[in-house]
């Protein structure tokens, strides 16, 4: 995951199309998510996310993301080669666990519950189950 990545999610996390309105909603200047891109500043971008509240938000749908796309293969941990640590194999062995319907479904509701901007009801609704 790199910082364009991330800074693609918190447009849509954000519902704006532009660096500008991103950096208004994070009270910001708009030359510093440009400097974020430019210099690949994930570390930068995280600590602003905790700074906000929102680093739950941002980043742990990743981990979704990364079981979810990993049906069946070797899980890549979209945080890098982190594969060996205890809580990624347990990452894993979940990945191996579920049958690959179950991960469609889910992975097309996510996508439907980011499309519409409703990714708090989309998490409500699971935590029912």
């Amino acid at each position: 995951m790199n910082a364009n990545d991330l800074i693609e999610i918190l447009m849509d996390y954000y519902n704006v199309s532009s660096n500008n309105e991103l950096a208004i909603k994070l009270n910001m200047q708009p030359s510093s998510v440009s400097s974020w891109k430019n210099r690949n500043s994930v570390n930068a971008i995280k600590r602003k996310c905790r700074e906000l509240g929102i680093y739950k938000e941002i980043f742990g749908d990743m981990n979704v993301q990364t079981v979810i796309s990993n049906e069946g293969q070797n899980a890549q941990n979209v945080w890098g080669d982190q594969m060996s640590s205890p809580a990624n194999q347990n990452e894993k062995k979940i990945n191996d666990e579920v049958d690959p319907a179950t991960y469609n479904l889910f992975l097309e509701a996510y996508k439907k519950a980011i499309e519409e901007n409703n990714l708090k009801s989309f998490r409500l609704h699971l935590m029912e189950y």
